[in-house]
């Protein structure tokens, strides 16, 4: 068996803000999330508006640096690579984005849409 194309362990991600006065508050954006992604296996991340979505995307692809846990891309640890070593790496992971008129081309069916990576 070969290893997962995505495994996530422990991910989070917190946001210091600024809160009233002079203090900081912290919003834990995503806290202690786990996945595994086999190669080849679809992968669809559901919740509600604000659950932490697109922010563990982002984390994942290292959009926004997590605060801790570990990513690895095809058996490599993809969190301690340089600017330069992600930008190599970043065209064989994808990211869809949530707005469906940047993501999706509206002279496809949807059915089309989601088919054609598969064809490909």
């Amino acid at each position: 068996m070969s290893a997962p194309l995505v495994e996530v362990t422990d991910l989070t991600k917190h946001f210091s803000v600024r809160g009233a006065g002079r203090t900081r508050d912290v919003v834990k954006a995503v806290d202690g999330v786990s996945l595994t992604i086999a190669e080849g296996e679809m992968f669809g991340l559901v919740g509600e508006s604000g659950s932490g979505k697109t922010t563990l995307g982002q984390s994942i692809l290292r959009m926004h640096e997590p605060s801790s846990g570990s990513v690895r891309f095809r058996g490599r640890d993809i969190l301690p690579l340089r600017r330069r070593e992600m930008t190599a790496l970043r065209p064989a992971m994808q990211y869809v984005f949530q707005d469906p008129f940047s993501a999706l081309n509206p002279r496809l069916t949807i059915v089309d849409a989601i088919g054609e990576p598969m064809r490909t």
